[in-house]
């Protein structure tokens, strides 16, 4: 079905779960996960004298995030690749997904409230507005919550 995923990937809890996913549908249908990171430079650079400048560390701690997800999909028998890109999140992604012909895009979904979303937008219903291909917002699942007693703790409270 899927041969080509890409994974929009920033190490936040949204993303691991849109990791996760993306894990069990390439488990499933032998394909690719190709993580993305993407750095807005609008929201990330200094601007000192006219000039502009992407800090270090932001650079290699976004890095380290994209190797630590190629090594949690390479250890669950998956093909995985990284890369890390500067621009708008939404151009990128679409950009992306054309480039390495991706059969799907896979993004976490961010629980804002209605004015954050309508200040920060949404990556994910922006990408809808020109999808390249099929688009999965991954949202973790009530029913993964642990907010469910146990049977053995119930039997041995006697209920």
């Amino acid at each position: 079905m899927y041969q080509k995923i890409l994974l929009a990937f920033d190490g936040s809890p949204d993303g691991r779960e849109a990791l996760a996913q993306a894990e069990t549908l390439a488990s499933a249908c032998g394909a690719t996960v190709h993580l993305l990171a993407i750095i807005d430079p609008s929201e990330s650079m200094l601007i000192v004298e006219a000039m502009s400048f992407t800090p270090d560390n932001q650079q290699f701690v976004i890095q380290a995030v994209l190797d630590e997800g190629v090594r949690r999909l390479r250890g669950a028998g998956c093909t995985a690749t990284s890369e890390l890109k500067y621009g708008k999140p939404t151009e990128q992604i679409i950009l992306s997904a054309r480039e390495i012909d991706a059969d799907l895009i896979v993004v976490g979904h961010r629980d804002q409230g209605t004015l954050a979303r309508w200040l920060n937008g949404s990556v994910g219903e922006s990408i809808l507005h020109q999808p390249p291909c099929s688009v999965l917002v991954a949202v973790k699942s009530e029913r993964r919550a642990s907010n469910v007693t146990p049977i053995q703790q119930l039997k041995a409270r006697g209920k």
